[in-house]
């Protein structure tokens, strides 16, 4: 029973369901405490102790339901009877004297012939039973990808004694004198493959669901922001709020230990006069914290507007941490659309804008004309800049005037570039013009050159508070 609790804690944390040790402790005793016999019970018992959230236990109640259910070879077990995993191993328990080859572990000399008369004879439950076993003895849990499912189908066959089999229908295709057995045989050994098959294949779909889809999500983190397809836009937005909770926690705890500053001795000094000097009561020196004030201009042309999406993303999912964040949109003329994400989820937020603003010819000159009008006098030393675009101006004037006065107000400007810095400067591309008046100028064209950045930002904003 404890190897059967070990595997489908494993299988949680295949499907992204993360079981920690003392769930796992309590879990174990919850299943003790019900027993194995009702599984509507089983599930109740276990569902309590492993699942702490509504997410968690929808993905729960969907793995348990896989997990325990074993129909292969025709086998099934109804609601409130014991769950089938279970009772394959009663079952083993019970039967360990009748079957002459005592299961995979068993006289190895008759495993192939007894696995012939399973197969022939039709018993499901002793062929489940060793199915079980065999996957078991060859570490199925551990598959991760799905060209393993090769790999782990064979070694399953032979576990449960394929060879044997196989020499079983030689010797009945050379004797030629019991064609109907043979090719009864041949039959069940390929019924054989197809059960195993589809067990590997169903185990996969529990084991491998978190690491594939890690492996995925590394990719996707790594991929410049303009080669990602439409479909994975979805998987990119969760990406994003995942590592927003990351760096908000992470800011978070730093921010809460600055918070309460440096032990102020005098103060407790004097507040424990009254208990002879020990320190009952403790005072710190109190640490006034700022939450950044964050201007972001994005160009949404069609040539970074795919950047903006994701950088507009990360922003607004900080905000615990940037409380105060004014977006503006363009491709010539600079549009105010903060208004737009208040009123709106992020994700449509973002959407609106970049059909709203986007289209091409892009004038950098012109925004920089619009951003002194319209904003530079709310510009101030709490104020950090944040531009992203690739700082092609169609040959239209760069209007540097405006950089070099927006670097002398502001407490920081970052430009982050999607084009590699070799290609700055080149053609139309103004970079190389705008990076001296930037405190930041970097390429940034993937969501690992976005946490990095705003990373630092949180970070400098905590140390400079």
């Amino acid at each position: 029973m404890q190897e059967t609790l070990e595997d489908f804690f494993k299988a949680l944390r295949g499907s992204d369901l993360e079981v920690s040790l003392n769930a796992q402790i309590d879990a174990a005793r919850a299943a003790s405490l019900v027993g194995w016999s009702q599984r509507d019970l089983l599930k109740s018992a276990l569902g309590a102790t492993l699942a702490k959230t509504l997410p968690d236990l929808a993905i729960f109640d969907d793995l348990f339901d896989r997990f325990f259910r074993f129909d292969s070879f025709g086998t099934g077990a109804p609601a409130g009877r014991p769950t089938p995993g279970v009772a394959q191993d009663q079952a083993q328990s019970r039967e360990s004297g009748g079957q002459g080859d005592g299961g995979p572990g068993g006289c190895h000399g008759s495993a192939g012939q007894a696995l012939s008369q399973l197969l022939l004879s039709g018993d499901s439950v002793a062929l489940s039973r060793r199915m079980q076993q065999a996957a078991r003895d060859v570490g199925l849990t551990d598959i991760w990808f799905f060209t393993q499912k090769g790999h782990y189908t064979q070694k399953i066959q032979q576990a449960m004694g394929l060879e044997l089999l196989d020499r079983e229908i030689s010797d009945a295709r050379r004797q030629a004198l019991a064609p109907q057995r043979m090719a009864d045989l041949e039959v069940a050994r390929k019924r054989l493959f197809n059960e195993v098959r589809n067990f590997v294949e169903r185990k996969l779909s529990m084991y491998g669901t978190a690491p594939t889809r890690e492996l995925h999500d590394e990719f996707l983190q790594s991929q410049k922001l303009s080669n990602i397809d439409r479909r994975d836009f979805a998987r990119m937005h969760e990406i994003v709020r995942k590592i927003a909770r990351r760096l908000a926690e992470r800011h978070a705890r730093r921010r809460r230990r600055e918070q309460r500053g440096l032990l102020d001795f005098r103060r407790t000094q004097r507040a424990n006069a009254a208990y002879g000097g020990v320190l009952f009561e403790t005072h710190w020196r109190s640490t006034r914290i700022e939450r950044p004030k964050v201007v972001a201009i994005c160009d949404v042309s069609g040539s970074v507007r795919q950047y903006a999406r994701f950088l507009l993303l990360f922003l607004y999912s900080l905000d615990e941490l940037l409380s105060d964040v004014q977006t503006l949109a363009f491709t010539n003329h600079l549009v105010d659309v903060s208004a737009t994400f208040e009123s709106l989820p992020v994700e449509q937020a973002v959407d609106r804008v970049l059909h709203a603003v986007g289209g091409s010819g892009t004038d950098y000159g012109q925004m920089l004309l619009d951003l002194d009008e319209q904003l530079m006098h709310r510009i101030d030393r709490r104020t950090t800049v944040l531009v992203l675009g690739d700082a092609r101006n169609n040959r239209g004037h760069p209007r540097t005037e405006v950089m070099k006065t927006l670097h002398g107000r502001a407490r920081r400007v970052i430009w982050l570039n999607p084009e590699p810095r070799s290609f700055w400067g080149l053609g139309d591309s103004e970079m190389k013009r705008y990076a001296p008046y930037c405190h930041i100028a970097r390429e940034c064209n993937s969501l690992r050159h976005l946490e990095r950045t705003l990373d630092e930002l949180l970070r400098s904003s905590n140390a400079s508070a």
